[in-house]
């Protein structure tokens, strides 16, 4: 049998200690990439919605890349859904990620969407630092991570974004690789 070794970095000082085992579990589960296939909590009145879209990202569609929008006011469980749709099958695309938060992020004064923009160009690329200071020159990154031919399928979920200003800067306009799944929730459907 083999061995490991696995350099994990983390501040402890002033934590609880179940903060910073959680937060040690979480990273040794992201380096090995492992996942657990959990039972998805059961969302009251959603089991069809659950068994439609669970359907949907199994299926590919090898002729575009689909999009699904969850709509509706804050505070309903949009997140959480998309969390509950995102983590049973994130394994089953060869990039994923999840980027949370975009439009709350975004209105705070310090966060600029180049930060997001590194994680989310983070995650499709499977680097853990990302060396880029220009916004544009970024999405460009981005777009061409998700369409090149090599890339086979991809899942994103983009988590409460306001408008197509921050969903064209995170992700660009191009078209990405057929097979490729989005998932986007927003406060506003229009």
């Amino acid at each position: 049998m083999g061995c490991c070794v696995l350099l994990i970095e983390f501040d402890s000082f002033f934590r609880r200690e179940t903060e910073v085992t959680e937060e040690f579990v979480n990273q040794i589960s992201n380096r090995l990439e492992l996942y657990l296939k959990r039972r998805i909590r059961h969302l009251i009145g959603m089991e069809d919605s659950i068994y439609t879209i669970s359907s949907w990202l199994r299926r590919a569609s090898y002729e575009a890349a689909e999009i699904l929008t969850i709509c509706g006011m804050p505070g309903i469980g949009k997140t959480t859904f998309a969390k509950q749709m995102y983590m049973p099958h994130y394994h089953e695309f060869e990039r994923n990620s999840f980027v949370k938060g975009i439009g709350r992020r975004c209105a705070q004064q310090t966060c600029l969407l180049l930060d997001l923009q590194k994680h989310l160009l983070g995650d499709i690329l499977k680097k853990r630092k990302i060396e880029e200071n220009n916004a544009e020159f970024c999405t460009s990154k981005v777009e061409k991570a998700l369409t090149r031919k090599k890339t086979l399928l991809t899942l994103l979920v983009l988590d409460d974004v306001d408008n197509f200003e921050q969903q064209n800067v995170l992700i660009g306009t191009k078209c990405f690789h057929p097979g490729s799944k989005i998932i986007l929730t927003t406060k506003d459907g229009s």
